[in-house]
């Protein structure tokens, strides 16, 4: 037979004990370095505004000069107002809405309602801006849509995780085909891989405009009885949600002051914003 092997059992549980005390005192020294940071940082976070933006023109322009358009201009006035500093902060859509959930920012525009959003978002009234659904089809195709069934035969195109209306949020029955920005569903449909898109008319209009693809594509007939009404939402996990009532109040008179229709006059002049009652004339 082998020989059993011999072990040093006392010398093991001393060990363990030595493992234990050392990483106690690890994970205790990282949560008082964790606390300092966090101590630390909270003077900076209350000083600032931190904002995503992902590029959705006319409501965000993201060019050569930097940043811009109606929800910069609104949201660069809230934090000159609430006398802290803008910090503004990159993302696509579905990462802004996440890092909103997350408490990583404080606020994020061009927010539409749902109650699923409601969860994670206060949405600060009142609304700064409105947008309307609209279908576009290529000029020259036999693409009739006069009614909301006609959809149903159809390739449709729409912005991922966009709310435009219902039934069509949650219409499974529709064959839709999802991408990143109006931009990018533009090309489909003048690719001719999708029938029709869908998009607020704000920004499909400043594309095709800038795109000069006025003479490809067109509106359809069939118009949806719906608009959204765009709010700025901040974080129920940020600092700020004890500063509501004066953000809401920040924005009240920005509209009443005409700021708010000065701002869509001069990037959306179509749109009902930029004729608010009294506002004074539009400035460059």
């Amino acid at each position: 037979m082998p020989a059993h092997r011999k072990f040093d059992l006392p010398k093991r549980p001393r060990q363990l004990v030595g493992f234990i005390l050392l990483a106690a005192i690890i994970i205790v020294c990282g949560v008082a370095i964790s606390r300092d940071a966090r101590a630390q940082s909270e003077p900076l976070r209350q000083g600032q505004l931190r904002a995503a933006f992902s590029v959705w023109e006319p409501f965000v322009i993201d060019d050569a000069s930097g940043p811009h358009g109606i929800d910069m201009a609104i949201l660069t006035e809230l934090s000159h107002r609430m006398g802290k500093v803008l910090v503004l902060q990159p993302c696509p859509w579905r990462r802004c809405l996440k890092m909103l959930e997350e408490g990583d920012i404080d606020v994020l525009s061009s927010f539409a309602y749902t109650a699923e959003r409601e969860k994670f978002a206060f949405y600060i009234k009142p609304a700064y801006s409105r947008v309307s659904p609209v279908f576009y089809v290529r000029q020259g195709k036999n693409t009739q849509i006069s009614q909301y069934n006609d959809l149903k035969t159809l390739a449709v195109g729409s912005v991922v995780d966009s709310r435009y209306f219902e039934p069509f949020d949650s219409d499974t029955s529709l064959n839709k085909f999802e991408a990143s920005s109006e931009m990018l569903l533009l090309r489909m449909l003048e690719a001719s891989r999708v029938d029709v898109i869908v998009g607020s008319d704000a920004n499909v209009d400043f594309e095709i405009r800038r795109n000069n693809l006025g003479d490809i594509i067109r509106k359809a007939d069939f118009r949806p009885d719906h608009h959204n009404d765009i709010h700025i939402a901040i974080s129920r996990n940020s600092p700020l949600m004890s500063q509501t009532d004066q953000i809401s109040k920040i924005i009240t008179d920005l509209r009443e002051e005409g700021f708010i229709a000065r701002v869509h006059a001069r990037y959306w002049p179509a749109s009902d914003d930029a004729k608010y009652p009294d506002s004074p004339k539009p400035t460059e």
